[in-house]
Order: C-alpha cells, then structure tokens, then sequence
C-alpha cells in the first residue's frame, strides 16, 4: 500500500468513527490521523470499517460482519482471526458467550484508549494529549456525552436519610453481574511514564468492572478476577485513600473508575475550569457548619477540585466548584462539613446503551 493510499485509508477509519455516538472527530493539526497510526494497521483499518458501534447489545458476530466483505479474498477464517488480533490489541469490544464470538467498534473513552493499560508509549501519549484537548473533549461536550458520574464516597452520607440507590456504592455493587475485575489505572500509568506519580496514592490497581466489562478484561489479561468481598475492600481503600469515585452513567453498575485530579484525564482538565461542579454530573454539594470548623485545612488538602479556602480562618466551598464527591466530609476531623442533594437529582440510564442511543439521538438532531 503506498504512502497516499495509507493516509486515505486512515481518513477513511476517521470518518467511520466519527458516526458513533461519541465520535472521532477530524483536527486540524492531524492528531487524529497520529492517534489512529499508533494503534492500527492499515489492515486492521480496513477491518475496522466493516464494523458497526457496539457496547454489549449490538455487537456483531463473524458471519454478520463477513458479509460486508467486498473483496473475497480473505476467508471469513481469516477474518476471525484478524479481529480476535484487533480485540487483544484493544481496538474493538468483543464478547464470547457460549461458543459465539462478537465484535463491534469501541469508543476512543470509555473504550480503546483504556484498554491500552500496560502498554502506554510516550509516543503515542503525546500525541492522545494533543487528540483528547483538540478532538475528543470538544466532541464529548458538544454531544453531551458523559459516561461518567460521580457518586459520594460512602461515609460521607452513611447518615444521611432518602439517599437514592444510585448514590449508594454498596447498593450499587448489589446491581452487579459476576465476574469482577480490577485493573491498574491507565491514566496513573501515563503519570507515570511521564514521571508525574500520583499524589493522592501508590497503588495502581484502583479500577473495576464487573460483568461483561470484566469478562473482557479478564479474557485479553487487562485485568485480574476478583471476588465481590475483594471489590469491596479495594473500594474501601480507594475510599480511605480520598479517590474520586466515578461510576458509569447507568443503573446496572459495568465499571468503577476511581480517580484524581493530578492522573484522570477528565478530572484534570475539569479542575482548569472554572465551574465543574456545574459541568459533571453528581447529585450533591458540600457545606461547611463554621460553627464546628477549626481551620486545620484537612478538606482543603483533599479536594480534587480546589473548592474549598479559608476565610477568617473558617473553611468555605465554592459551589460552582464541588462536584459532591464527599472526601471532605469523609476526612474533616471535627465534622464540620455536610453533603447536601441538589434541587434537581439526576437518575442514570437503565443501561449504557440506552446512554449510548440517547446521545446518538441528541447527535442526529444537532446536525439538522
């Protein structure tokens, strides 16, 4: 194939991306062609643009997909394999349930770039830095596309009374399918090649999924099956540890993203903003009682969002900042602060693919 004919062929994958619901965006500076180079193969672009998105409910199986095929000279065994390849590489989504395969294109995030975990290059970071500002984020905000909430950390609002089921991370974990799965971070990974570690924690293995998600993960060996009593005492020490607890926008809980604002590509790009806590979504804010508040600047050392400073020697909040993730509740050692629900509560998606659609739906209506 030569050098024209690749450059094509790469465009051609851009385009066909960008009709997700979360799409692929074309940049300016060609970052998304680099991003694109880093992960396929010419081959495997062509691969990929016989594929329709696909999260658990729409994904193909190898005959589906076969029949799309134009030039006969690849066998549907061949086929088979190569996209067996592309799903170790972390290229496509595919599950296996009794003896069916099936595959469908991934989303950049929640999708390829995560399961990239354990082999990051600088090379390719630098240029998903350059892609994530210029491309995905615009995209993401414009479709309105939030995969992720956050919800409080448990002992935060252990005392609280009405709070919802979806709020709740042990109501939640209650939603969940076997098999669990925890994996390292792939945002604190790339910390870490950039040598910029973590400070809120050492460890590594914070992320889960359960279910398909962690099907997945367990059978292309991104992550590592764990018990359900194992997923509740690495979330009480992400907890402990004042991580950010980030589920996705659904009722069936797939994944559990703990997260910071020095590692997470969303949280460090919401604290350059003046007004996250109006930007994610989250069903809480904090308060602080000045009555009980004795300065010593434990909340403020914990915020990931830089919410919280001192006046006249008591804490105060900034609304429009707090994201109502509670680690100041859960770490303030006089009790001084309170979550509090907003006025409006939000409810997730029953599913992500009713996520998936209705931002499909809201991308459509836009480009009437």
């Amino acid at each position: 194939m030569s050098k024209s004919e690749e450059k094509d062929v790469f465009r051609e994958l851009q385009e066909h991306l960008d009709k997700m619901p979360i799409g692929f965006p074309s940049t300016e500076s060609g970052s998304d062609i680099r991003v694109l180079k880093h992960l396929f193969t010419p081959e495997e672009a062509e691969i990929a643009m016989l594929l329709k998105f696909g999260w658990e409910r729409d994904l193909e199986t190898l005959d589906t997909i076969y029949k799309r095929v134009n030039d006969k000279s690849i066998s549907k065994e061949e086929l088979g394999i190569i996209l067996d390849r592309m799903g170790r590489k972390g290229l496509i989504m595919t599950k296996k349930e009794s003896d069916q395969k099936y595959y469908g294109n991934a989303l950049l995030m929640v999708g390829i770039f995560e399961f990239q975990v354990n082999r990051l290059n600088k090379d390719f970071i630098e240029d998903f830095h350059d892609y994530f500002d210029e491309g995905w984020l615009p995209e993401t905000l414009k479709v309105k596309g939030a995969q992720l909430r956050t919800i409080p950390v448990e002992k935060s609002i252990e005392f609280e009374q009405n709070v919802s089921n979806f709020d709740k991370v042990q109501e939640l974990l209650k939603t969940t399918d076997g098999p669990y799965m925890v994996a390292n971070c792939i945002c604190k990974q790339l910390k870490d090649i950039e040598e910029q570690p973590c400070k809120v924690t050492t460890r590594r293995e914070v992320c889960m999924g359960f279910g398909h998600a962690a099907k997945l993960y367990i059978d292309q060996g991104w992550g590592r099956e764990i018990t359900k009593e194992e997923a509740i005492n690495i979330l009480n020490q992400n907890q402990e540890d004042g991580l950010v607890l980030q589920a996705d926008n659904s009722q069936k809980l797939s994944f559990l993203c703990s997260c910071c604002s020095c590692c997470c590509e969303g949280l460090s790009r919401f604290l350059k903003i003046p007004n996250p806590g109006k930007m994610m979504i989250t069903n809480y804010y904090a308060e602080v009682d000045a009555e009980y508040c004795t300065g010593c600047k434990t909340c403020i050392e914990i915020c990931p969002m830089e919410a919280i400073n001192l006046i006249n020697d008591i804490a105060k909040i900034k609304q429009k900042r707090c994201i109502g993730c509670g680690n100041c509740v859960a770490h303030c050692p006089s009790d001084a602060i309170n979550l509090h629900k907003k006025d409006k509560q939000f409810i997730p998606f029953p599913t992500m693919d009713d996520l998936f659609d209705k931002i499909m739906k809201r991308k459509i209506a836009q480009k009437k």
